[in-house]
């Protein structure tokens, strides 16, 4: 896959480590990648949105946490992989350990 990392914000809380702004071959630019490490996997996944009431309020889940919506989402598995892969690869490459699970960002 000819992935480019764009841009890096780490912002360590939880499994999330922070939001990539990656280049998808020569003209796509895709924000708020979100990175994520938990239990020995790292993952990247693409952007969503909140789920929003009638009145414009975040819908949360039974442990108030906000409920998202994918915008884009792979339809094959194995590309969805390979590009997450690719996105934690590019990271690594210019931030070393910033995508690890103890990372805290200090």
């Amino acid at each position: 896959m000819q992935l480019s990392l764009l841009a890096w914000r780490s912002l360590p809380r939880n499994s999330l480590r922070g939001f990539a702004t990656i280049k998808l071959g020569k003209s796509l630019s895709v924000k708020d990648v979100a990175v994520h490490c938990s239990h020995g996997k790292r993952w990247a996944a693409l952007p969503s949105k909140p789920q929003i009431d009638r009145d414009g309020n975040a819908l949360k889940d039974e442990k108030g946490k906000v409920k998202y919506v994918p915008i884009l989402e792979w339809l094959d598995r194995a590309v969805g992989d390979d590009f997450s892969n690719s996105v934690i690869e590019a990271i690594e490459a210019q931030y070393p350990g910033q995508t690890d699970s103890d990372y805290t960002g200090a």
